[in-house]
This record gives C-alpha cells, sequence and structure tokens, in this order.
C-alpha cells in the first residue's frame, strides 16, 4: 500500500473539506466551459450549416489534448511544480480565458477553421489545468470525501458546459453570440482568481519530499523525485492485476457516448429551434446531471463502490430505452425531454461514481500521472463512442446506433465484478 507519507489525513477539518470542495468546483467550472462549447454549441450550427454527422462526430477530434495529456501529466508530480501549483492554474485559467475571448474575433459561419483552431488549443489549456486539479484532488481528498469531491467536479463542470452551451444557444439569441462570449471569458477569469483565494485560505496539497518519514513507508526512490517512471507505471497500469482499472474506465462511459453524440444533431434533424435544443438538451439535461451526480456522490458514499458502479452501469443502460423511442416517434417535445434529462441524470450519476473509483485506484504518489492515464482513457472512450455513434448512423440508421449504445453500456460490468480486488491491485 502506499506510504503514509503520502495519504491525505482523514483528519480534516470542516473549514479546509469546504474550501477543498468549492476550489475544485470552481477549477473544474472554467474547464468546463471550453468543453461546453465544443461539445453543445458546435454541433447545433454546423448541422444547421449541412455538416454530416461523421463529420461532426470527427470534431472530436478537436478535443485531442484530453487523451494526449499522459504524456505531460508527470509535471503534476513533479515536487518543483507542485509547490507552485497556484501560480500555474492561475497562469492557465488567465490564457485559456483569453482564448474563449478569442472566438469574437470572427463568427463561425465565415471563419471555421480559425474557430477549430481556437477550440484545440483551448482543449490544450483545459487539459494541461487539468493534469494538476486532478493530482491536487487525488492527494487531498480522503476516501470519505472522494464521493463529495466528485460532485465537486461533476457539478462544476457540467455548469461550466452549461454556460458554454447553452449560454450560446440560448442567450446568443438574446444579447448576441459576442457578448455571451465575452461572458464566458470573465467567467472563466472570475472562477481562477475565486479558486485561487479559496485555495489560499485554506486548502494545499500534502507536501511530497516534507513529510516526516513513517516505519512503513518504502525506502527513498524515484517517487521522491517526481513519482514512478513512465514506463513503469504504464507497465503497472497494464499488469493482469491492475488492467481492469484500466478497461473499466474505457468501456464505462462507451455505450453512452454512442448515443449522446447522435442526440443533437438528431434534434436539428426533427426541426427544433437553437432556443429549444439550448432550453431542453442543454439546460434542462444539465440541471438534471447536476442532480445526478449529486445522488451519485452520495451512492458512492452509501454504497460499496462496487455496488455502485454497477448500479450505475445498469442504470446507463436503461436510458438509452427511452431516447431510442422518442427519436422512433419523431422526437416530440414531452418525451424527448424526458429521454433527454433521464440521460444526463445518469450521465451525471455514472460520471461521479466512475472518477470517484478511478480516485481508489490511483497510486497517490503519482497522482498527477496515474490519475491522468485512467481518465485519460475515459477521454479516449469519449471521443471513440461520440465517433461510433456519427459513423453507424450514417452507414445504418439512427435507431441502431442508439441500440448498439444501449448494449455496449452493458460491457463495463466484466469489470465490475471483481472492482475490489483490481482497485487494490492498481492503487498499490
Amino acid at each position: 500500500m502506499p506510504s503514509p507519507s503520502v495519504r491525505p489525513s482523514s483528519h480534516v477539518s470542516p473549514a479546509s473539506r469546504t474550501a477543498t470542495l468549492a476550489s475544485l468546483t470552481f477549477l473544474y467550472l472554467a474547464q468546463g466551459i471550453p468543453f461546453g462549447l465544443a461539445s453543445e454549441y458546435l454541433p447545433v450550427v454546423l448541422r444547421k450549416a449541412g455538416y454530416t454527422l461523421s463529420a461532426i462526430a470527427a470534431l472530436s477530434y478537436l478535443q485531442l489534448p484530453w487523451q494526449l495529456k499522459i504524456f505531460w501529466a508527470k509535471l503534476g508530480d513533479l515536487p518543483r511544480l507542485r509547490a507552485r501549483t497556484r501560480r500555474i492554474l492561475l497562469a492557465l485559467q488567465v490564457v485559456l480565458a483569453g482564448l474563449i475571448a478569442s472566438y469574437t474575433f470572427f463568427g463561425l459561419t465565415e471563419a471555421p477553421v480559425f474557430w477549430f483552431v481556437v477550440t484545440a488549443l483551448a482543449a490544450l489549456v483545459a487539459a494541461t489545468q487539468d493534469v494538476f486539479v486532478d493530482a491536487f484532488a487525488v492527494r487531498a481528498l480522503t476516501l470519505a470525501d472522494r464521493g463529495y469531491g466528485n460532485i465537486a467536479q461533476v457539478a462544476g463542470y457540467r455548469v461550466g458546459m452549461l454556460a458554454g452551451g447553452a449560454g450560446l444557444l440560448v442567450l446568443g439569441h438574446v444579447i448576441g453570440a459576442r457578448a455571451t462570449l465575452f461572458a464566458c471569458a470573465g467567467l472563466v477569469f472570475a472562477t481562477s482568481l475565486a479558486a485561487f483565494a479559496v485555495t489560499d485560505s485554506g486548502t494545499s496539497e500534502p507536501p511530497s519530499s516534507t513529510s516526516a518519514p513513517s516505519s512503513a513507508s518504502p525506502p527513498p526512490s524515484s517517487a521522491s523525485a517526481g513519482g514512478t517512471s513512465f514506463h513503469v507505471l504504464i507497465a503497472h497500469a497494464l499488469s493482469p492485476s491492475a488492467r481492469g482499472a484500466l478497461l473499466l474506465a474505457v468501456t464505462f462511459k462507451l455505450g453512452l457516448h454512442i448515443q449522446s453524440g447522435l442526440i443533437k444533431p438528431m434534434l436539428v434533424d426533427a426541426k427544433w429551434s437553437e432556443a429549444d435544443i439550448g432550453l431542453i438538451a442543454v439546460t434542462v439535461g444539465t440541471v438534471m446531471s447536476l442532480v445526478g451526480a449529486f445522488l451519485g456522490g452520495v451512492a458512492h458514499r452509501v454504497l460499496t463502490e462496487r455496488r455502485a458502479l454497477a448500479v450505475s452501469a445498469f442504470a446507463q443502460a436503461a436510458v438509452c430505452v427511452p431516447v431510442l423511442l422518442a427519436f422512433a416517434a419523431g422526437a416530440p417535445r414531452v418525451l424527448t425531454g424526458v429521454a433527454v434529462a433521464s440521460e444526463h441524470f445518469t450521465s451525471g450519476f455514472g460520471t461521479t461514481v466512475l472518477f470517484a473509483a478511478l480516485m481508489t485506484a490511483t497510486r497517490k504518489r503519482d497522482a498527477g500521472f496515474h490519475y491522468t492515464v485512467l481518465t485519460s482513457a475515459n477521454a479516449v472512450a469519449i471521443g471513440l463512442g461520440g465517433l461510433l455513434g456519427g459513423v453507424i448512423a450514417d452507414h445504418t440508421s439512427k435507431n441502431f446506433a442508439l441500440g448498439f449504445g444501449g448494449a455496449i453500456c452493458l460491457l463495463p460490468l466484466i469489470f465490475i465484478r471483481r472492482w475490489d480486488e483490481t482497485a487494490r491491485a492498481s492503487s498499490t
């Protein structure tokens, strides 16, 4: 097991816990804004411009930094950089705010390449910010607080997605896309200052090199200089006893994202207006995902982790049915609204449970890199799921793609069955 010197203390004051959760919420909110713009706003506008489902799905490659961040995730474990985490995060968020503001230079339809480049750069900055935030979260959150910490993660991220997605779809028609984009940039800047102040006021990472050694601590190794080497940790993650954690990360959200990537383009095909899509599919959906995230955190704390994962997997498969029925019926407002709300609720529930479980499976001394490996595997699956959904729908039918996604939702049950043993092996 990891040394006690690298475990967060279980005796955390209420003020420190509150400050940590607030800090995480602000930081994850900032990440969600550019992702919401890319995943909620772009598909609607590009579908209206005549892009195919496959082409829209291919835009997931603009989020490639979220999959590639494993190559620089070691930065989050280097003691020299960990000591400067607050300043690094502030600088990254200021840059992110500037990138979002730069969308106002040109309209999407007149300069799509410019928007695609800025979207990719924003993903790069947000993914790098995520490396430091995740490392901080894994080290700072106790096992009992992990569910609540991931409520902060999912809730903050979803609110950011709401601002970047529904904000442009709904408010863009009221105050204009330019003003809405400036507002999103200002929100990123404001949350960066708030997170900086909250972190300074009471939350800090446990020191990696100044803790007093204990009798249970392993002898000094490469971990003291920033963690295990890249190839050693990758070999550990792929080892027979631990690779179930990686496979769970890949499969857990795959089926749901095969389906969810089709929803907004299909609403455009059903002649829904941008305002209706923003209100029902984005705003109502995001609110339900926040409710799901909260209940997912509670379930993680009340149920065993394995049971919470199993409940999530079955629920994700079940909600694919109403989505399929809604679009088979021509996407009527009430039925589609209920289906989309159910899908988002279940997605928020499952994301909170999954990320809390992946924290349990993470080596604390290599938190930045190891947790990034696991979450990047999940990000790869999200992109692959969206692409698969678009390709299958274009070459077979939309209904078949939705049904296929529902069936794939049951795949992670294979790895949930022995989760306790897998998580223990992965974290040691």
